[in-house]
């Protein structure tokens, strides 16, 4: 009887033959996603023509928040969390293509167009046309004509250039709403990247854990003190995060709330809110509220 010793050598070929057997299953596993993605295009799009649309969004923010919040819940180990996030978001993003046309549009501040192109990049996909633009009311012309289309923008309050959303806030009605907030995994001391907001032709759907963005334009200039004093009136926790002089004949200035929870289109609270010196408030979106990490395993 010969007894055979494993050598080294013998114990990394298995260990690169259970290595080789879990890609094989993932690959299996992506290929039956891919294939329940395409049933629910579908699905979708007989919906989208039963109720007389001719296309229909394939893009889903909230849906999107929520699945990433599940995985990173039952993540462990040494994997970094925003390699798992990065990964997931490109599989995310190929998905949502496989659904229809879609696309970025991307806004480079002055002096950090490689940030903000890198932010789009990570969460949207290596393969996901995108265009750069260094006007923002490029971004805004281009995804309000096509609702295929995303919008990357800074944040209002946090980056430079980001008076963006005045526009937003006092123009025409739109279809568009903020949708997403980036990056959606956040790390403690990790101030200096790019922070940024999503516009795109998307309802602004509740995930249990949302800021809200509203708009108040008004005939005078207030507080900061006299803007949280009124929102509170209404029954709305908020604080100011930006604001901008206008003058489109009646208001004089616009104020960029932002509210700790899910607001509706139709909350009855913004009727409470239409009181002097407040000549109109617009609900702006909003955001899943992002993953706060003290670190990343790296």
């Amino acid at each position: 009887m010969t007894t055979e010793t494993a050598t080294p050598e013998k114990a990394l070929a298995d260990v690169r033959k259970e290595i080789d057997a879990i890609d094989d299953a993932i690959q299996d596993l992506l290929l039956k996603r891919t294939e329940l993605v395409v049933e629910v295009a579908e699905a979708k799009a007989r919906a989208a023509s039963a109720a007389g649309k001719g296309s229909f969004v394939a893009f889903r923010p909230a849906r999107e928040a929520e699945v990433l919040r599940r995985v990173a819940g039952r993540h462990k180990g040494r994997l970094p969390l925003r390699v798992l996030v990065r990964l997931w978001r490109e599989i995310m993003a190929s998905m949502t293509r496989i659904q229809g046309p879609f696309r970025v549009d991307v806004f480079g501040p002055q002096g950090d167009v490689l940030g903000f192109w890198d932010l789009a990049r990570n969460y949207y996909g290596s393969t996901t046309p995108m265009e750069l633009h260094s006007n923002a009311r490029d971004v805004l012309r281009r995804v309000g004509h096509d609702r295929s289309a995303i919008g990357l923008l800074p944040q209002p309050g946090v980056a430079a250039d980001d008076d963006w959303w005045v526009g937003f806030a006092t123009g025409g009605t739109s279809e568009m709403r903020i949708v997403a907030r980036l990056p959606f995994v956040d790390v403690a001391g990790d101030n200096d990247g790019a922070r940024a907001l999503v516009l795109a032709h998307s309802t602004f759907e509740s995930t249990g854990d949302d800021t809200s963005l509203l708009a108040l334009s008004t005939a005078e200039s207030l507080s900061d003190a006299r803007v949280v004093a009124l929102v509170k009136d209404a029954g709305i926790d908020g604080r100011r995060i930006a604001s901008a002089r206008i003058d489109n004949g009646v208001a004089k200035h616009v104020y960029l709330v932002s509210v700790p929870h899910h607001l509706a289109e139709d909350d009855e609270r913004f009727t409470a809110l239409a009181v002097e010196p407040i000549v109109e408030v617009r609900l702006l979106g909003g955001y899943a509220n992002p993953l706060l990490r003290e670190s990343d395993g790296e």
